[in-house]
């Protein structure tokens, strides 16, 4: 009898302590936009989840927001994975977090993945290198991305690090619809830009934009909008690598902006200031209209719409010389030169 007893004692040891046998059981209070409260099990709130922030999981139920608020612990986890570098994500401690806060982290950032020269994901548990390679979104922390990298996950969103050195090469053929950066980097517009000592640069655009009208900044990195295959219109507060006036040391050529090619289906430009050289338009035959209202005549050098075999409107304070042309005079003190229709 004392054997038997002994023996059912200690298989008691070792069975799962009761916190995870009823660990199905958790309840939790959810305060609702409406200022409602409601007591929720495990099963309700999940069937309501929408995810997580920074004060707790949040609820969606009936077009009504709520939330359950999360403890300290669950505020530094997400902190972590909001914010953390390399380092302190796979530092990490995920322990002692309730169910649905280790749920609202899963999804909200389980279809995430960290590049730092590697993959890294999170799996609920804790932050590892990783193989797989399909994410919604895509967070570089630091370095830059290989080429490729970026389009092999398919990710649709990105975020930036200031510790990161991204280049417009790596949004070329990906499905990115979203940036978002931390300073000295900011978003604008759908471009990406980066406050320097020496000034601001733009350093890419959205590959999703149609229509691209650049913010004022003082240098564009080569290519920066080469991503942005299907631009039908873009605005630039000058044509090439900086401000310049014709013949200084500096490229002044739209294509500068584009890479190798201006893409075929960009019908509108638009610049703002600087000088127009005689190679400003060079590729751009397709182009249909250019717009460059408040560039002084002088700042405009004969020749440079030869390139824009394709053009039907201009709107220019110089001289258009070009057979088939009508000139208008504009309020602005520009004249507006659209081709004639002889058919």
């Amino acid at each position: 009898m004392f054997a038997a007893s002994y023996l059912v004692c200690a298989l008691l040891c070792f069975l799962p302590r009761p916190h995870k046998i009823f660990a199905s059981e958790e309840s939790y209070e959810a305060v609702w936009e409406d200022g409602a409260r409601s007591e929720e099990s495990f099963s309700s709130a999940y069937s309501a989840l929408a995810g997580g922030d920074g004060e707790g999981a949040v609820l969606l139920r009936g077009g009504m927001q709520g939330r359950i608020a999360a403890g300290e612990q669950y505020r530094a986890c997400y902190s972590v994975l909001q914010d953390g570098d390399l380092l302190s994500l796979l530092n990490a401690s995920f322990g002692g977090l309730s169910r649905i806060e280790r749920a609202a982290l899963m999804r909200t950032f389980g279809d995430t993945v960290y590049f730092s020269d590697d993959f890294f994901a999170f799996d609920g548990e804790r932050v590892f290198r990783t193989d797989r390679r399909s994410f919604g979104t895509i967070v570089l922390l630091d370095g830059s991305f290989p080429a490729g990298t970026v389009a092999l996950t398919g990710a649709e969103k990105l975020t930036v690090r200031a510790e990161a050195m991204l280049s417009a090469e790596a949004l070329c053929g990906t499905e990115i619809a979203e940036i978002e950066a931390e300073a000295p980097y900011f978003v604008r517009g759908g471009g990406l830009y980066l406050r320097t000592p020496g000034g601001t640069r733009l350093v890419a655009a959205l590959p999703c934009l149609t229509r691209f009208e650049a913010d004022g900044y003082d240098f564009c990195d080569e290519g920066a909008l080469s991503p942005c295959r299907g631009l039908t219109e873009v605005s630039l507060p000058y044509a090439g690598s900086a401000e310049g006036r014709a013949g200084s040391d500096y490229d002044s050529r739209v294509l500068w902006a584009f890479g190798e090619e201006i893409p075929s289906a960009l019908r509108r430009i638009a610049i703002g200031g600087g000088s127009i050289s005689r190679f400003a338009f060079l590729g751009c035959g397709g182009v249909e209209e250019i717009d460059l209202c408040g560039i002084p005549a002088e700042e405009i050098e004969e020749g440079a719409f030869v390139p824009c075999k394709g053009l039907l409107r201009l709107h220019t304070a110089a001289e258009f010389k070009a057979e088939g042309f009508s000139a208008s005079p504009l309020p602005c003190g520009c004249f507006l030169y659209e081709r004639r229709n002889n058919g």
